[in-house]
């Protein structure tokens, strides 16, 4: 297409507003609102009226157009499963604009995809990831509609003027959707989604010590409902060596806040750490849920200014509120105090408890669509 989508300078985003989108063939207006559909079904699809939705002073859309016969559906439990299927689907019909590694294999032997936007051998290169924790099901949906857009509009798309395949030839965006597919897949189809009888029974354990000591009065069904640690046990986003000896921690592995044997004791957060450990990283970015915060501080952050010039970008894009992190163990807190240090957002999506309900996704999705834009912008130019 000869056209190019416009996109606002970053420059011009000043004012922190939130906003709301419409999904596959509904329109796309600026601003936020509730979904006017009360259907949140698996493969609901939303629709709100553009004059609902108020505007973010300054911004421009660059997402004005949807994929047509996109392949990522928006459903309210997006599986490991469907996202294999996504991104081989995506893989055929992009072709060259991207591609995919496998870069571990998690407790359960689930594969750990790395996918690769733009230039493989671009100057700079960004990681995005989500799914860490395992009722935060929603932010695997949400970057692989950001990978989405991103191949469809690579041709097609500009922003703060530049052609979206300038700035993917200069700034490679690599996405892993989904670092926890083992706990995802427990807290959305339950106990028989684990495939070997050890790990089942540490899910059992787990359940039996947490009612003896009190952190549960669910039943099994339900309490699974809200696991957020690996199929271990392991909060994996207390498990890497950011001041790892101060984490907060349950005494024994359970759905929530175990902060593992030691440092980097998970295949998980090991992986992660590897290919976090295999380039340099201009920029990461973790995305999780809720509360509508970014965390770009950590107590030793060596990359100080660069995270304070990206989470007042990543604010005006998104409209949520800033903070400092104030617990121990996380991915960003390390790779901000680690050896060859790199500046990091913790993106906090969602305003009510998780799981998620899909009613959630379009204020998400308008909220955090152009983020990976802005960053690759910033890098680019910094």
């Amino acid at each position: 297409m000869k056209h190019r989508i416009a996109i606002a300078s970053i420059a011009s985003l000043l004012a922190l507003s939130c906003a709301g989108t419409a999904l596959a063939s509904a329109v796309v207006g600026p601003g936020v609102g509730a979904p006017s559909s009360q259907n949140t079904g698996p493969g609901a699809v939303f629709t709100q009226p553009e004059s609902d939705l108020p505007e973010i002073p300054g911004r421009i859309d660059y997402f004005t157009e949807t994929v047509s016969n996109p392949v990522v559906k928006v459903v309210e439990k997006y599986s490991y499963e469907q996202m294999e299927k996504d991104i081989q689907t995506l893989s055929s019909r992009y072709g060259s604009k991207m591609q995919t590694n496998v870069f571990g294999t998690t407790m359960d032997g689930r594969n750990l995809y790395e996918i690769i936007l733009g230039n493989q051998n671009a100057q700079k290169h960004i990681l995005i990831h989500a799914g860490i924790h395992a009722r935060e099901y929603m932010t695997p949906l949400l970057v692989m509609k950001q990978l989405e857009y991103g191949l469809e509009f690579y041709e097609k798309g500009s922003y703060d003027g530049q052609p979206l395949s300038n700035l993917l030839d200069k700034v490679a965006i690599h996405y892993v959707p989904m670092v926890n597919p083992d706990g995802i897949g427990l807290s959305q189809f339950g106990i028989s989604y684990i495939r070997s009888e050890e790990l089942r029974q540490a899910v059992r354990q787990c359940y039996a010590d947490d009612l003896a000591l009190g952190r549960t009065q669910a039943a099994f069904e339900h309490y699974l409902l809200y696991w957020k640690a690996n199929a271990r046990g392991v909060d994996l986003n207390q498990n890497f060596p950011a001041n790892w000896e101060l984490v907060t921690s349950s005494s024994l592995p359970s759905y929530a806040t175990y902060k593992g044997a030691s440092a980097l004791s998970e295949p998980e957060s090991i992986a992660l750490a590897n290919l976090t450990s295999s380039r340099s990283w201009a920029a990461t970015i973790s995305y999780h849920s809720m509360g509508e915060v970014i965390y770009w501080d950590y107590e030793g952050n060596q990359q100080y200014q660069a995270s304070k010039e990206l989470v007042d970008l990543v604010a005006a894009q998104t409209g949520y509120r800033p903070a400092g992190s104030s617990g121990h163990g996380g991915y960003k807190d390390w790779t901000q105090i680690k050896e060859n240090p790199i500046p990091g957002l913790t993106i906090e999506t969602g305003n009510v408890p998780c799981p998620l309900p899909l009613s959630q996704y379009e204020r998400i999705w308008y909220q955090n669509k152009m983020v990976w834009t802005a960053v690759a912008k910033y890098v680019m130019d910094h």
